[in-house]
C-alpha cells in the first residue's frame, strides 16, 4: 500500500488459502499450487480456522484507486493488511481472517497519487461458516462522497455431497460458489481427490473411479474448500433394480427402439397406439394410432412392433395386429417429417393370416441379424391345437416364419429358408410345432434366436436356436409340452428339438420371453437370458452355454414385477426394459 499511516501494516494478497483447507491438504501430502500468506502474519494458534471472506465496494462516484482493508484484534499481534484491487470503479477481493471475536476492520481509501481519502471501521466477531454481511461506510476525509464497503464470508459447497460411481465409470460433482447473502460468485474452483487410487477428479468436476473404496473430493476456490465423498464399487458385484420410465399407458405390451437411436423407446399399446419414451419422458401425441383397425383385447390387439435395419435412411417400420374380422395382420408403414409421429396414410398390408380363434394369435416381429423379417404365429387357438396346426407344414400357423420384405412386394421368401421348394410346404416357415411363440428375440452378439413359447396346461418353455443353424427346427407342440409328452403318456420324440428350459404352472401361467442382456448398465446380468411370466411375474436367468441352459438365477427379489408381465424390450444400446400390463414400463437398472 501507499502512503498514510499504514506504510508499516505487512500487505498479503488474496490467494490465502484457510487453515483449515491448508491442514487437509498438508495431510494427505498434496499440492494444490496456492500461494499463502507467510505464518507469522497468523499468531493465533495452530487449531484455530481462517475464515474466507470477500470484499466488495462501488468506488465508481469517488477519486478512489485503492481500497485497503485492516484487521485487528486483541489476539492478532500483528495487523493484517489487504490490498483490494479496483477494476472498472469496482474493488473485489478476498482476505484471510482468523476466527475469534473483536476483529476490527478498518477500510481505507487511497487515490491515483496514494492519499488516503476515505476511511471506516467496523467491529465484529468471525466464526466458521461465516455470520451475517458487515458494512463499513467509508466517510470521506477531503470532501468526497461516502463509500460502503461490503464483507461477507465466500462458502463452496459440492453437490452431491455423496455420489458413487463404478470402476472404470465416471460421475460429475457441481461446486457452487456463494457469499454468505446467497448470492452467487462467478469464479473456477480448483478440484483435487485425496487419494487419486480410487478416484480422480478433472478440472470440471468429472469424477472416474478406478478401485473401489471411498474418498472424498474436494474443490477450493480463493482458499475456501467443499468435499464431496465418492464411494467407488465394482459394478460387476451390483444387484439390478428397477426404474419407473413411464405410467399411466393402455395396456403396455412391448418396447423398442429405432436403430441407433439413443434417445426415444417406442411402447405398443395393445388398443392400437404405439407411444414415444424420449429421454424418459413420454410425448402426448402417439407416434401411431391404428385403433380404428384393431380388434381389441384379450389375445388380440396390436401386437408386435419392428423397425427396418435402414430405418434411419428408408423410415419404414412394421406392426402386427389383429384386424376387424379377428385375422393377423402384418403392415408396413414410414414415419412422417417429424420424426415423432408416423405417417398414418402410409400403410402397405405384407401378409394376412386368418384366425380360426382368438386366442394364441403370436404377435411378435423382429428382424434378424440376417437381415430377414421374422414373424411369431401361434397355432390358432383354443386348447390344445385342435385342428393340428403346430405339426402341419402346410399352414403358418403355429410357425416362426422369414420372409425378405426388400426382395419383392408385399415379400419374397430367402431362398435360404429350410422348406423352399417342398411340396406342400408354406416355404415361409422357419420352425414349427409352437404353441404361441409370444415372445422371441435375437442376441444381438452372438445372433442366437431364443423363443418363449406359451404352453397350455402343464409346462412353459425356452426354446434357443443357435445363430449357425439352418433352420427347419421342430419344437414339438403338440406331441409334446416343454419337456413331457402331451396328453399321453408317452410319445416319440423323433425329428423334434426340446427346450433348453421349461418349468411347471406351480410356478406360473405363461411365460414371458425375454432378452440376453447385452447393455452396459447392469454388468452383473451380462449374458444372461431375462425372461418371466404373466401370472407371478417372476423374473429369472440362464446362460446359454454348450447348448444347454447354465447358471439359472432369480432376480425377483431385485426386480419385483408382481406379475401382468407382457414384455421385455431392448433400447438402442441394449438396456433391457419390461412392460406391464396395466399400464407401466421399468428400465433394469444397476442398484446403485
Amino acid at each position: 500500500m501507499r502512503g498514510g499511516p499504514l506504510r508499516q501494516v505487512r500487505e498479503c494478497h488474496i490467494e490465502t488459502p484457510s487453515r483449515r483447507a491448508w491442514r487437509a491438504i498438508q495431510c494427505l501430502g498434496l499440492i494444490l499450487g496456492f500461494a499463502a500468506c507467510s505464518p507469522d502474519h497468523l499468531t493465533t494458534p495452530g487449531d484455530r480456522q481462517d475464515v474466507q471472506l470477500v470484499v466488495t465496494a462501488d468506488v465508481r462516484a469517488t477519486a478512489i484507486h485503492t481500497v485497503v482493508i485492516v484487521v485487528t484484534a486483541p489476539d492478532i499481534t500483528d495487523p493484517l493488511g489487504f490490498n483490494i484491487d479496483v477494476v472498472d470503479g469496482v474493488a473485489s477481493g478476498h482476505i484471510s481472517v482468523p476466527t475469534g471475536s473483536a476483529r476490527t476492520f478498518t477500510a481505507h481509501g487511497y487515490d491515483a497519487g496514494g492519499v488516503e481519502t476515505h476511511r471506516g471501521a467496523v467491529t465484529a466477531d468471525v466464526q466458521p461458516g461465516g455470520s451475517a454481511p458487515l458494512a463499513i461506510s467509508l466517510d470521506p476525509l477531503v470532501g468526497d462522497v461516502p463509500v460502503i464497503v461490503t464483507i461477507q464470508s465466500l462458502r463452496v459447497t459440492v453437490a452431491p455431497a455423496v455420489d458413487s460411481v463404478a470402476v472404470d465409470e465416471a460421475t460429475r460433482l457441481v461446486a457452487a460458489i456463494t457469499l454468505s447473502g446467497g448470492s452467487p460468485v462467478a469464479g473456477h474452483v480448483q478440484w483435487a481427490s485425496l487419494n487419486p487410487g480410487i478416484a480422480t477428479v478433472d478440472t470440471g468436476g468429472l469424477v472416474t473411479g478406478h478401485a473401489p473404496g471411498s474418498v472424498q473430493v474436494v474443490a477450493t476456490y480463493g482458499g475456501v474448500g467443499g468435499a464431496a465423498t465418492i464411494v467407488v464399487f465394482n459394478a460387476a458385484d451390483v444387484p439390478p433394480a428397477l426404474r419407473l420410465v413411464a405410467s399411466g399407458l393402455s395396456a403396455a405390451l412391448f418396447v423398442t427402439a429405432p436403430p441407433g437411436d439413443t434417445s426415444r423407446v417406442l411402447i405398443v399399446q395393445q388398443t392400437g397406439q404405439v407411444r414415444v419414451l424420449r429421454n424418459d419422458t413420454l410425448l402426448a401425441t402417439p407416434f401411431l394410432d391404428i385403433s380404428g383397425l384393431v380388434s381389441c383385447c384379450g389375445e388380440q390387439g396390436l401386437l408386435g412392433l419392428a423397425f427396418h435395419p435402414q430405418y434411419a435412411a428408408n423410415g419404414f417400420f412394421f406392426v402386427n395386429y389383429t384386424d376387424a374380422t379377428g385375422s393377423t395382420r402384418v403392415a408396413r408403414y414410414r414415419v412422417s417429417a417429424n420424426p415423432n409421429v408416423a405417417d398414418q396414410g402410409s400403410a402397405s398390408i405384407v401378409l394376412t393370416q386368418a384366425q380360426p380363434f382368438s386366442n394364441h394369435n403370436g404377435g411378435m416381429l423382429a428382424f434378424g441379424p440376417d437381415g430377414y423379417l421374422y414373424i411369431g404365429l401361434g397355432d390358432g387357438g383354443s386348447g390344445g391345437d385342435p385342428l393340428g396346426n403346430g405339426q402341419n407344414l402346410g399352414t403358418l400357423l403355429g410357425k416362426l416364419l422369414r420372409i425378405d420384405v426388400d426382395g419383392a412386394s408385399p415379400y419374397a421368401v430367402p431362398a435360404t429358408n429350410p422348406f423352399v421348394g417342398v411340396a406342400g410346404v408354406r416355404p415361409e416357415i422357419w420352425a414349427s410345432g409352437l404353441r404361441n411363440p409370444w415372445r422371441f428375440s435375437f442376441d444381438r452378439i452372438t445372433g442366437d434366436l431364443y423363443i418363449g413359447d406359451v404352453g397350455q396346461s402343464a409346462r412353459e418353455e425356452v426354446d434357443v436356436q443357435p445363430a449357425a443353424s439352418p433352420g427347419g427346427q421342430n419344437y414339438g407342440w403338440n406331441v409334446m409340452e416343454g419337456f413331457i409328452c402331451y396328453a399321453a403318456v408317452s410319445c416319440s420324440q423323433t425329428g423334434l428339438t426340446l427346450p433348453v428350459l421349461d418349468y411347471p404352472h406351480t410356478d406360473g401361467c405363461a411365460i414371458t420371453g425375454g432378452y440376453v442382456y447385452r447393455g452396459a448398465r447392469v454388468p452383473i446380468l451380462a449374458g444372461r437370458y431375462l425372461y418371466s411370466d404373466y401370472c407371478t411375474g417372476f423374473v429369472r436367468s440362464f446362460r446359454f452355454q454348450g447348448g444347454q441352459a447354465t447358471d439359472p438365477r432369480d432376480w425377483s427379489m431385485n426386480l419385483p414385477l408382481g406379475g401382468s408381465v407382457t414384455s421385455f424390450g431392448e433400447d438402442a444400446r441394449g438396456e433391457v426394459y419390461v412392460a406391464i400390463q396395466s399400464g407401466s414400463v421399468y428400465r433394469i437398472v444397476r442398484s446403485f
